[in-house]
C-alpha cells in the first residue's frame, strides 16, 4: 500500500508543503499516543478563545507546535489555544499553519471521536483583501477514533485522500479522489439551542425531519465533517446565537480548513448569510463565524429557508 510520504511525492508539491504535512501527520501520531496516557477532563482552565480546556488541549497545541517549528519552513503557527501567534526565528519560508489541536473537546471525555483541523497558507492569510482563502494551500484533519484516520486535501489532487495509521505508526493511504454529491440526506445540526430565538433555524430543522434526512452529529465538528466527506454529502450547520451573534467557531482555525477540503471534494462553505467562508476576510486570529458546511444543494437549500421571510 501507498504510505503518506510515497503519495506526497507523486504530486507537484513545493518539497517545503510536503515537510510540513509530514511534520503535521508525526503531530498526529503523537497526539494519538496522548490521547491513550492523558486526561481528556476539563480543568477549568480556559483557552484563548474562552473555551474550556483539558491536558489534552495543551497537550495537543504542544505538540503541533514543536513539530512545526522543528519542520524548519513555517513562519507563523497560529493555534486555538493560544492567545498570539507563534513566530519561529528558524524558518527559511514564510508558510502560515493555523489549526485547532483538539477539536471535539466537550465530548473526548464521553469517548466520542475527536480531531485535529489544520490549514497551511502560503504566506500569512490574516487581512488578505480577497478573504481568507488567498493562499490557502492545504486542509488536513486527523480523526482519533477507534481507527486514526487522516483526510488529506492537496492543491493538485483530484477530490481528499484518507489515510490510516497502522500498527508500525505509518499513515497508509486508504481512498483517494473522494468527491460528495450535491445533495444527500445527511444532516448535522448544530447549536440547537438557536431555536429558541430563530425561527429561520427552527425552520430550517424542521425542513430536515420532516422532508425525511437522516440525522447525523456527533457533537465534534471535525467528526460531523469528516462524516461528510466519506458518506459522500450532507450538511454541517452552526448558526448564531445571543451569546455569540457572530457565530462561535472560529474562521482560522476550523471554518476555512474545512471550507478548502470540501471545495477540494465537490462541495461548500459559507456562512448563514451566504458569504462563501474562503471569501470573508480574516482581520483576527480569533475571529468567530457561522458555519453551512457540506454538499452544494445542501447548502443552497438551507440558505433558501433560512432567509425566506416569516
Amino acid at each position: 500500500m501507498t504510505h503518506l510520504a510515497a503519495y506526497l511525492a507523486q504530486h507537484t508539491l513545493p518539497e517545503a508543503e510536503r515537510d510540513i504535512v509530514l511534520a503535521l501527520a508525526r503531530a498526529g501520531k503523537y497526539v494519538n499516543a496522548a490521547v491513550r496516557l492523558r486526561d481528556t477532563f476539563k480543568d477549568g482552565s480556559a483557552n484563548a478563545s474562552g473555551d474550556t480546556q483539558s491536558s489534552l488541549d495543551i497537550t495537543s497545541d504542544a505538540i503541533f507546535v514543536e513539530r512545526l517549528t522543528d519542520s524548519g519552513v513555517v513562519r507563523t503557527i497560529g493555534s486555538e489555544e493560544r492567545d498570539e501567534l507563534v513566530t519561529c526565528a528558524n524558518a527559511r519560508a514564510d508558510y502560515f499553519v493555523a489549526f485547532d489541536p483538539y477539536d471535539g473537546g466537550s465530548v473526548g471525555d464521553a469517548n466520542i471521536t475527536f480531531g485535529s483541523i489544520v490549514g497551511v497558507w502560503a504566506d500569512n492569510p490574516l487581512g488578505a483583501p480577497d478573504g481568507i482563502g488567498t493562499q490557502l494551500r492545504v486542509a488536513l484533519t486527523i480523526l482519533y477514533g477507534p481507527r486514526v484516520t487522516l483526510l488529506l486535501a492537496l492543491p493538485d489532487a483530484q477530490g481528499v485522500a484518507l489515510f490510516e495509521l497502522d500498527e508500525v505508526g505509518e499513515f497508509l493511504l486508504i481512498r483517494d479522489g473522494i468527491t460528495i454529491d450535491k445533495h444527500s440526506t445527511y444532516f448535522a445540526p448544530g447549536n440547537l439551542k438557536a431555536c429558541a430565538t430563530s425561527p429561520a433555524y427552527r425552520a430550517l430543522v424542521d425542513h430536515w425531519i420532516t422532508g425525511g434526512s437522516k440525522l447525523r452529529y456527533a457533537g465534534a465538528l471535525v467528526t460531523d465533517v469528516g462524516h461528510i466527506i466519506l458518506k459522500g454529502g450532507g450538511i454541517f450547520a452552526y448558526p448564531a446565537d445571543s451569546n455569540y451573534p457572530q457565530g462561535r467557531l472560529r474562521l482560522l482555525y476550523e471554518g476555512a480548513p474545512l471550507a478548502h477540503m470540501l471545495a477540494r471534494a465537490g462541495g461548500i462553505g459559507v456562512t448563514t448569510d451566504g458569504t462563501p467562508l474562503l471569501d470573508v476576510v480574516a482581520t483576527a486570529p480569533h475571529q468567530r463565524t457561522t458555519l453551512l458546511l457540506g454538499s452544494l444543494e445542501n447548502v443552497r437549500t438551507a440558505l433558501d429557508v433560512l432567509h425566506t421571510d416569516r
